[in-house]
């Protein structure tokens, strides 16, 4: 009985201490793990912009880790439904503008980049076009869109629509709808209305963002942040915000996976004791 009795005190101890161990090395694994190879919606948020600028100027926040060498295509075209307004197979530019930003160096989470800073091309020819080049976007002061995106085909990636993968959408005209001007655009596939696809009345203002006191509040998740930037009252008049914001980290499948391994390895190891 009193060797019975040691076992009872001793083996609850070591499954517990077994079960920290391993669940300390699934996180650390998951800290380990590489930055996206591509972007998804919602990794990138647009926090900003001025429309009477010479050029005309916004602001990004990355909501993930981003790796150098990843493209981001905007544009202040319009979506009419299926496409970008007045892009066409040989014109790259559609009626209105667009850029290229390129990771030069992994981002972090949280960094906040100016459309006037590294990284953009805003000159230059547009592969797979005779006509239209790369310029910095002119926003409308009466109203009009900012659409982030990547496309695999860097051969015309305004027109080529089957391999673009939409990450935000930024509206100043409270309101989407189909793209019928150049004041007008619609949410693209992928994203979603007060989430990705953002939609506020400042049309009028010539230089808006989120609210500094805002921005350098806790931290929180990427999809915190999104709820964030999509509530109207945390918005402000005055110069684009610069620096970082606090992203918390959500954990990788692979770091569910890991701690699920963990858990079954210890009620292993438990039913081996017990029999």
């Amino acid at each position: 009985m009193g060797h019975g009795q040691s076992r009872g005190r001793r083996f609850p101890f070591l499954d517990f201490t077994m079960t920290k161990t391993l669940l300390s090395l699934a996180l650390a694994a998951a800290t380990a793990l590489p930055a996206h190879a591509a972007l998804t919606a919602g990794d990138i948020a647009i926090i900003g912009r001025i429309n009477n600028g010479s050029p005309d100027s916004f602001v990004f926040v990355a909501l993930s880790n981003i790796a150098a060498g990843e493209v981001v295509y905007f544009t202040d075209n319009g979506w009419n439904g299926s496409a970008f307004r007045g892009a066409t197979a040989t014109d790259g530019d559609g009626n209105e503008n667009l850029t290229r930003w390129t990771a030069t160096s992994a981002v972090s989470a949280g960094t906040i980049i100016s459309s006037i800073g590294g990284g953009f091309t805003t000159s230059g020819s547009i592969a797979g076009t005779t006509a239209g080049s790369y310029a910095s976007l002119a926003l409308g002061q009466s109203g009009d869109q900012i659409y982030a995106f990547q496309n695999s085909n860097a051969t015309n990636p305004l027109f080529n629509t089957a391999t673009q993968t939409h990450l935000f959408a930024f509206d100043d005209t409270n309101g989407f709808e189909n793209a019928t001007d150049s004041g007008s655009g619609n949410v693209t596939p992928g994203l979603t209305a007060g989430s990705t696809a953002l939609s506020l009345a400042f049309s009028s203002s010539t230089s808006i963002h989120v609210k500094t006191s805002v921005l350098a509040g806790a931290a929180k998740t990427k999809d915190e942040w999104l709820a964030t930037f999509a509530d109207a009252q945390n918005w402000e008049t005055g110069a684009l915000p610069t620096g970082s914001i606090a992203v918390s980290a959500v954990p990788e499948p692979q770091t569910y996976a890991l701690m699920l391994s963990g858990l079954l390895a210890v009620g292993f190891i438990a039913r081996r004791r017990r029999g």
